[in-house]
């Protein structure tokens, strides 16, 4: 019994490697683009990103600004203008992407204890790089503001420095980040991406094997494509699924032992948390597509399906906007995929080094979805086997 079970387990092994389209979606895809998507954010951050200083009160004080605006990690200052409309065409033709305004006596009003507002301006169609400059510029303001005010206590009062800072900010704010700390773009995206990529290449490539076999007459009984198409019903179906599990556990070990140790991702999951959501995160994508593959004519078909719903299926796993924000009929269809509670159940095991108990929920969401695609799946296997 074990024999015919472990030979099942191996045919369908064998075409992962055998047949093409298998070989492309099974084996390489995985591997492809879990090195290619991070790349491009291997720098984590948005930096030296090119902006202006309009200066228009040309004083000790704006200028020393536009010296601390140069010196941050995330601009460079590439030109300083007289005027704003200079700026405004400048960021126009994509030369900057942002710019300060230092209005005209501005120096002398600071010095006065009078307020004197500074004005940035963004490139709001790069959301990234519109957050940078505008946190950026912001520390700049408050160091310049935060440095007159120490100095004006210190001459004031005859203070030491140390004691004219304590004295400007007694309750001084220290921000901490966790489970990213240097809040990273690739350590936000990425993970979540990496399981999509998953599930898309594994229900894909589930779908092409199962059209090839409708191809080749596969369900045909009369006309079997191997011995092993002979086999019961629960021989085939489970040895099938033994396959397609047992190669993606490989996946995910190779994302998390080699993937998230060459780009510096956070690994903080413990094994358990992590073999418990493998077995139900695979379990359901499989038994999907164990049970949708059977809606297939052609093989080509379910590429071009899911390629289509990639784009939707990362947004409503909720990663980019908040779940809860969402209209009420787009959670409920969210419900249906993997994805949904997979993405969340990933990051917080890897980034957060949740247990089991804290990611209950999304576990519970994959059981249930476990348990009716492998019904669904059983049921359509034998009805048209």
């Amino acid at each position: 019994m074990i024999k015919r079970f472990i030979k099942v387990v191996l045919h369908e092994w064998k075409l992962f490697f055998t047949d093409p389209a298998a070989v492309l979606l099974l084996v390489l895809a995985g591997v492809f683009y879990s090195v290619y998507y991070p790349l491009p954010y291997v720098k984590q951050l948005a930096e030296k990103i090119p902006v202006a200083i309009v200066d228009q009160d040309q004083s000790v004080l704006s200028r020393q600004i536009t010296r601390m605006s140069n010196a941050s990690q995330q601009l460079q200052v590439a030109y300083v203008y007289g005027d704003a409309s200079e700026a405004e065409k400048a960021m126009a033709e994509e030369k900057i992407y942002g710019f300060m305004v230092v209005p005209k006596g501005m120096e002398r009003q600071a010095r006065r204890g009078e307020s004197s507002g500074l004005g940035v301006y963004t490139h709001g169609a790069y959301v990234m790089l519109h957050g940078a400059i505008g946190n950026a510029f912001a520390t700049v303001a408050a160091t310049a503001s935060a440095n007159l005010k120490v100095q004006k206590i210190a001459t004031t009062h005859k203070l030491p420095i140390k004691k004219a800072m304590a004295a400007r900010d007694p309750f001084p704010l220290r921000v901490q980040n966790m489970f990213n700390g240097t809040t990273g773009y690739a350590n936000y995206v990425v993970p979540s991406v990496l399981m999509l990529i998953l599930q898309q290449t594994l229900l894909i490539g589930i779908c092409t094997l199962g059209g090839s076999r409708k191809q080749r007459s596969f369900l045909s009984s009369e006309k079997r494509f191997s011995v092993v198409e002979n086999e019961s019903l629960m021989y085939r179906y489970f040895g099938r699924f033994t396959a397609y599990f047992l190669h993606y556990c490989l996946f995910l070990s190779f994302y998390h032992a080699v993937i998230y140790q060459v780009f510096d991702f956070p690994r903080r999951g413990a094994a358990g948390p992590m073999i418990l959501f493998a077995v139900l995160f695979f379990s359901a994508t499989i038994h999907l597509g164990m049970s949708i593959s059977l809606l297939f004519k052609r093989r080509e078909s379910s590429l071009q399906v899911f390629l289509f719903f990639s784009i939707p299926l990362l947004f409503l796993s909720g990663f980019s906007w908040p779940h809860s924000a969402m209209p009420q009929w787009i959670q409920y269809i969210s419900y249906l995929f993997p994805s949904t509670f997979a993405i969340p159940a990933w990051t917080a095991i890897e980034q957060m080094g949740a247990g089991v108990a804290e990611i209950a929920g999304y576990l519970c969401g994959l059981t249930v979805q476990m348990i009716l695609y492998l019904s669904i799946g059983l049921f359509w296997t034998y009805k048209r086997r």
